[in-house]
């Protein structure tokens, strides 16, 4: 599958395997551009992975950091560059590090590969990273890898339960509807049930109801989510913590095909995220 390289963490990891890789590292940010404050480039001789704009001055900066430069650079308004244009009429400030340190950013890495938030300072260059959004699918067929591959794809980091233990690498296998495996879900998780035999959900739904995803969804009608919404209910779980449910699920109704509704579970996790602003 393609890396794409939006997460920081990617960037990072690219920096300590590249040797010689120069960091970049968008510090901030005016206007209605592309990419938000933190988004970086790990640049080689040879090799470029990440991206700051869409376009506009990637170009610039890669020969800029090929060239040995290092230091703070302004694009947009303001800029002394002034054949960069920036169609949204925004302004980046840019942070060019060569040989940025790698004790530093694999202290970074271990605390984003621990789920937790980080503060990157690399000389006089401070930026807060946040893990990238989890999303934990339990389920079986067509539709949960099609929704595993787009999530991975968009860059989230994706965990797929099912009793079809050869339905994802590394799937964790489900051997028994009442007993899940431990989750290990947080602030940053989604979690999606994708069964049509719903015995498995019950439990699967109760342990997520515990925890602290900021979004749950389970696939089925609105009658199959009543019948689902009563079967909770009888087991004890309160009406608050049913109304977190969503279901049926995505932005947009009644998909049959199965891309088209791992697309639309996906969008729908999206606005979630971005409403708890964790985007």
């Amino acid at each position: 599958m393609t890396q794409t390289y939006d997460h920081a963490e990617d960037v990072l990891r690219e920096c300590l395997t590249q040797s010689g890789a120069a960091l970049v590292i968008l510090t901030d940010v005016t206007g209605g551009t592309l990419r938000g404050r933190g988004a970086m480039m790990a640049v080689t001789s040879t090799r470029a992975v990440g991206y700051i704009s869409n376009g506009c001055v990637d170009a610039d900066i890669i020969a800029r950091a090929r060239g040995g430069q290092a230091g703070h650079f302004i694009y947009g308004a303001g800029s002394p560059y002034r054949d960069i244009v920036l169609p949204c009429g925004g302004r980046l400030d840019i942070a060019i590090l060569q040989n940025p340190d790698h004790g530093t950013i694999q202290s970074a890495l271990k605390k984003l590969d621990e789920r937790k938030d980080v503060m990157l300072v690399l000389d006089d260059v401070s930026v807060h990273l946040v893990p990238r959004i989890k999303l934990r699918i339990a389920g079986r067929g067509a539709a949960c890898t099609a929704l595993a591959e787009l999530a991975e794809l968009s860059g989230f980091e994706v965990l797929v339960q099912s009793p079809d233990a050869d339905i994802w690498p590394a799937c964790e296998h489900l051997k028994d509807p009442v007993y899940p495996p431990p989750a290990r879900d947080d602030m940053r998780t989604a979690f999606v049930c994708l069964f049509h035999d719903h015995d498995w959900e019950p439990a699967l739904l109760q342990q997520a109801l515990n925890g602290p995803c900021f979004y749950l969804g389970a696939m089925g009608s609105e009658r199959t989510h009543q019948t689902r919404c009563e079967t909770l209910s009888n087991l004890g779980v309160e009406q608050d913590a049913l109304a977190r449910i969503k279901g049926p699920i995505g932005l947009v109704e009644s998909q049959r095909d199965a891309r088209l509704l791992a697309l639309s579970i996906l969008a729908e996790i999206v606005q979630s995220a971005q409403l708890a602003d964790l985007l």
